[in-house]
C-alpha cells in the first residue's frame, strides 16, 4: 500500500471474545476521500475509531506517514509464541522450533489472551513496554462522532480552543483567531460564547467539525455523522463535509448517505462481518455490487 497516508495492516478486534475486526487491511492515500458502507454490526466505526487509537486494536498495525502508531506486534515475538498452549501442544508432537513459529498463525492465538496463565501474563506486560503513540494518532487525524460530544459546560469557543492550548501547540491568542475565523466560514460567530445545549443538532455537528480542523489535522474520519440529526439538518453538514472535500482534505466517512458517497468518493468500501468485502468506485460498488451482502445492503439503503 505504498503512497498510503494512513494505512491498517491485518486489524483484528476482540470486544472479549467477540471478535469485530477479523483481519482488516486498508488504506487512504493523501487526498483521498473514502466511504465506509455496511449494515450495523459489520465493524465500520470499529474499524475507523482503532485507526486514531480510541480503540486500541487486539492485533495489526496502524501506520502513518510512514509511522507505526500501534506497539511491535506481540503475536509475532518467538517468546511470547512459545509461552501459548497452542506451540506446546505442537512442539509436544515433535518439530523444530522456528518451523512450529512459522506454522502458526496469528488468529490461532488470540482467543489465548483472554484465558490467563504464562501466555497473558506475558502479553499483557509485552503491550506495557511497546506503547501506543496515541498523541501523534489524535493530532494527525481528526474524529467526528455521530453524537457530536461536545462538552456542554464549557462555550463553543472554549470547545474549540481546548485541545490546542492543553497540548501547547498554540498560544491563546492563535487558537482564538483560528477558531473564530472557522466559525465565520460556517456562519456561526454570533455562537462563539454560546453552550452547547442551545445549539441545534445541525450547528453541533458543524461546530464538533471545525473544532477537529482546529488541531490542523491531516486527515479527518467521520462516524456517521449525519445519522443523528433531524432530516432537515442533514444538507448543511453535508454541505461543510463537501467543502471540506473540495479543498483537498484527507477524509474517511462512515455513512449511509449514499448521494453523497456518489457525489464525494473516490473509493467506496463496503464491510460485512467484520471484513472489506468490497472496495471500488462509487458506480462499481453501487451498480454492480458483487456480493450477495452488498447487493442486500444497498437494495435495502437505495
Amino acid at each position: 500500500m505504498n503512497g498510503d497516508l494512513v494505512e491498517i495492516r491485518g486489524l483484528y478486534k476482540y470486544f472479549g471474545k467477540l471478535e469485530v475486526l477479523k483481519g482488516v487491511s486498508c488504506g487512504v492515500k493523501k487526498g483521498e476521500k473514502v466511504v465506509v458502507l455496511g449494515a450495523s454490526g459489520s465493524g465500520k466505526s470499529t474499524m475507523l475509531r482503532c485507526m486514531n487509537l480510541l480503540e486500541k486494536p487486539t492485533y495489526g498495525e496502524v501506520w502513518f506517514d510512514g509511522n507505526l502508531l500501534t506497539p511491535v506486534d506481540p503475536y509475532l515475538h518467538p517468546d511470547i509464541i512459545k509461552a501459548s498452549r497452542t506451540f506446546k501442544k505442537l512442539k509436544a508432537a515433535g518439530g523444530d522450533d522456528g518451523e512450529i513459529i512459522a506454522k502458526i498463525k496469528k488468529e490461532d492465538l488470540l482467543h489465548e489472551k483472554h484465558e490467563g496463565g504464562e501466555y497473558s501474563a506475558l502479553m499483557k506486560s509485552f503491550h506495557k513496554e511497546h506503547y501506543l503513540n496515541e498523541n501523534l494518532a489524535r493530532a494527525k487525524m481528526g474524529m467526528v462522532f455521530q453524537h457530536f460530544n461536545l462538552f456542554n459546560n464549557l462555550t463553543v469557543l472554549q470547545n474549540m480552543t481546548l485541545a490546542p492550548l492543553e497540548l501547547k501547540l498554540k498560544s491563546k491568542e492563535e487558537a482564538t483567531a483560528q477558531a473564530m475565523e472557522l466559525l465565520g466560514k460556517i456562519g456561526l460567530v454570533d455562537k462563539a460564547n454560546s453552550y452547547p445545549s442551545t445549539l441545534s443538532g445541525g450547528q453541533k455537528q458543524r461546530i464538533a467539525i471545525v473544532r477537529s480542523l482546529c488541531m490542523d489535522p491531516q486527515v479527518m474520519l467521520f462516524d456517521e455523522p449525519t445519522s443523528a440529526l433531524d432530516p432537515e439538518m442533514v444538507g448543511e453538514v453535508l454541505e461543510l463535509m463537501k467543502r471540506l472535500a473540495e479543498a483537498g482534505m484527507t477524509m474517511m466517512v462512515v455513512t449511509h448517505e449514499i448521494g453523497f458517497a456518489r457525489e464525494v468518493a473516490d473509493r467506496v468500501l463496503f464491510m460485512s462481518d467484520g471484513v472489506i468485502a468490497e472496495s471500488g468506485t462509487p458506480s462499481e460498488v453501487f451498480d454492480h455490487p458483487q456480493t450477495q451482502a452488498a447487493q442486500q445492503f444497498l437494495s435495502s439503503v437505495l
